[in-house]
């Protein structure tokens, strides 16, 4: 998964809590089961260290993430944007945090909308725009292997899969204990930041009336 700035704020809002380390005995938001397969950590840490040697204590980490996704947008070919700064850091992270409010994904895209969009004051164009996210990175098997093999423990596939992406998936995720294999979100054009994700992904924003009208 890319460290994308508006999922890593559902927890606590933008304050970079997800940066913190756990604590002995205290699990934090890094080690929450939703947060992973985040990767990047060590490149935001480069970026403050240089950072607090050129100005030290002046920028938040909290804005070098909303700066960092933005510029990650902007390298994949994707659109610029202006990032107000002022965000300060969090200085608590807890892993039930993630759990209770990042979206898993085997919900689909109505009970998603209903129980973490709209308590966030966010409605279905959000979400919609949202999942356009994952236009960049890969994710691993075990989130989705559950959709290939046993839905709802039927021991069937999802019936909502497309008939000819589920042979693919299933020859990149060969076994429902896989925890290891990285599939791409979107196949073909997961290094570039566009809109091809809505076209190729099974389920994207199709699986429920209201964002199919978003």
């Amino acid at each position: 998964m890319t460290i994308i700035e508006p999922i890593l704020s559902l927890a606590q809002g933008c304050d970079a809590s997800i940066l913190l380390n756990c604590a002995p005995g205290s699990p934090c938001e890094k080690e929450s089961i939703p947060n992973l397969s985040l990767r990047g950590f060590g490149t935001i840490d480069r970026v403050k260290e240089k950072l607090e040697e050129a100005c030290p204590g002046v920028v938040s980490c909290a804005d070098i993430l909303a700066l960092v996704a933005r510029d990650v947008v902007v390298l994949t070919k994707g659109p610029y944007w202006d990032v107000p700064t002022g965000r300060r850091d969090g200085r608590k992270s807890v892993a039930g945090d993630a759990l209770n409010n990042l979206p898993p994904p085997f919900f689909d895209a109505t009970r998603n909308l209903y129980q973490f969009f709209i308590p966030k004051g966010l409605d279905a164009k959000d979400q919609v725009v949202l999942l356009g996210g994952h236009t960049l990175g890969t994710s691993h098997c075990s989130a989705f292997s559950d959709r290939l093999y046993n839905f709802t423990g039927t021991m069937m596939p999802d019936p909502s899969l497309d008939k000819r992406y589920l042979p693919r998936l299933k020859n990149k995720c060969t076994s429902p204990s896989d925890t290891t294999t990285l599939v791409e979100m979107d196949p073909g054009s997961f290094r570039t930041f566009d809109a091809s994700y809505y076209g190729t992904s099974p389920r994207a924003d199709r699986s429920s009336p209201r964002t199919r009208r978003s």
